[in-house]
Formats: structure tokens, C-alpha cells, sequence
């Protein structure tokens, strides 16, 4: 049986390029790997069937030992000497810690999970750099997909935003008008919305401004503006241009 050629997708990041490049991808059924080079790291997370399933990075911030540690897990003294142990006998610091009975199997498998949430997430505040993406099999026996929906995944990350200049890019002007598509009842099982953003949600029924939204939300203004970025990188709110 021939296989499908892969499909290769490559650009340059701009202010507002991830978030919708991100999930343009995980709206999609096949395989491939999304690559983004910056100007100090490179991170890279692998897709199978429109579910992120691992994340790697040349950034130290995102090693598996400092996601242990920030989070308490593991003590500091006890991360040095398993990095020690791990660079000596040439084995991987999960492995060292769980036979060391430092953390337990079920804390590496979490562990993990915290780390690729943490390298996706980082990737939503960088603006300057370039993504590759290929489709094809996945160059890793790596499988720790993260318990979340793509919807949940695209939240989670235009939450750690907080570059006013990128939502006011996204959202404004004042004038500028939002009402919710229907697309929103497709995605309404799996995204985790407060009270709040159901509510601002409701006020989009109709037409609405983002003037009036900031008048009649009791979210702060900034919160629903980034809110309202994320509303429409899900396509669950559109925005009427101004004329």
C-alpha cells in the first residue's frame, strides 16, 4: 500500500499567528509534528489525530527536573543528585527518580503531562520566530496525550497571555461588533467556561459591541477582551468588521 505524501505547512510567527495556527492544526484528523524555531530555542510538539501527545524543548525552563521541582515533587537536593546519577549512567531522569523511589510511576506520568502542557502553553506568548509542520508518522515512542480538548488546550493558552498590544490586536476596536455562531453548541461539552464568560457569551446572542460587552459584563474589561481572542480562535464568536 503507498503511503499518503506528507504535507509540509511553514510561515514566520506573527503577534496573533499560534493560537489560530495551533488549533487550525488540532481541528484536523491526521499525524504530523509542528515545529517553532525561535530566536534562543527550539520547541516542537508531535499531533496524532488532533491530540497533542508529547512536546520537546531546547529551552531549559522546560526540562521534565524543573517542572518537578517547581511544582514540589521533588526536593532540590534530590533533583541534583538524580541529575548526577541520570548523566552518569546515561539513563533518563524519570527513569532515575522513579528507581531511585524518588517520585512514584504514576508522578512521572503526570510529571510529563505538566511538562508538555508547559512547553505548549509557553509557545502561545512568542511572536517573533518560524513554525514548520509536517504530516506523517511520529518520530517518537512517546505517548502522553494531555486530558484535554483542543478547545480546552486554546483557552488554556490565550489565558497565559499577557500582552495587551496582541489582544487589543485581536479584538478592538470599541466599535467592532461579536455574535456567537453556532458553532458554539458543537464545542459547549468541552470547554470549561466560569459563569462569567457564559454570561458575556449570552450578551453575543445578539449583536453586540465591544464597547457594550465591557459595559455589561462584570468581568474586567481585560480578562473579557482575552476571553473574547480565544472565542474567536474557536470560531464560537464572530467578529463584524467596522466600516
Amino acid at each position: 500500500m503507498q503511503q499518503a505524501k506528507a504535507q509540509v505547512r511553514e510561515g514566520i510567527l506573527s503577534s496573533a499567528t499560534f493560537p489560530a495556527l495551533l488549533y487550525s492544526l488540532l481541528g484536523r484528523t491526521d499525524t504530523g509534528v509542528l515545529t517553532l524555531t525561535g530566536e534562543t530555542s527550539e520547541k516542537t510538539i508531535y499531533i496524532q489525530a488532533g491530540r497533542p501527545t508529547f512536546a520537546t524543548s531546547s529551552d531549559r525552563d522546560d526540562r521534565l527536573g524543573q517542572i518537578l521541582f517547581r511544582n514540589g515533587t521533588v526536593t532540590l537536593e534530590a533533583l541534583m543528585n538524580a541529575v548526577e546519577k541520570s548523566v552518569g549512567l546515561g539513563k533518563r531522569l524519570g527513569t532515575v527518580l522513579v528507581e531511585e523511589g524518588l517520585i512514584q510511576p504514576h508522578d512521572l506520568v503526570e510529571g510529563v503531562r505538566s511538562q508538555v502542557r508547559h512547553i505548549i502553553n509557553s509557545l502561545f506568548v512568542w511572536t517573533r520566530g518560524r513554525y514548520h509542520y509536517t504530516t506523517g508518522p511520529l518520530p517518537t515512542e512517546e505517548v502522553i496525550t494531555l486530558k484535554l480538548s483542543p478547545g480546552e488546550i486554546i483557552l488554556d493558552g490565550i489565558r497565559t497571555i499577557e500582552s495587551w498590544g496582541r489582544i487589543w490586536e485581536a479584538v478592538g476596536p470599541l466599535q467592532a461588533t461579536y455574535r456567537t455562531t453556532e458553532r458554539l453548541a458543537t464545542l459547549e461539552p468541552e470547554l470549561p467556561l466560569s459563569l462569567e464568560e457564559w454570561s458575556l457569551l449570552s450578551h453575543c446572542e445578539r449583536p453586540t459591541s465591544l464597547q457594550e460587552l465591557c459595559r455589561l459584563s462584570p468581568m474586567a474589561d481585560f480578562e473579557q477582551c482575552r476571553f473574547l481572542w480565544a472565542a474567536l480562535t474557536l470560531g464560537i464568536v464572530q467578529r463584524q468588521s467596522v466600516r
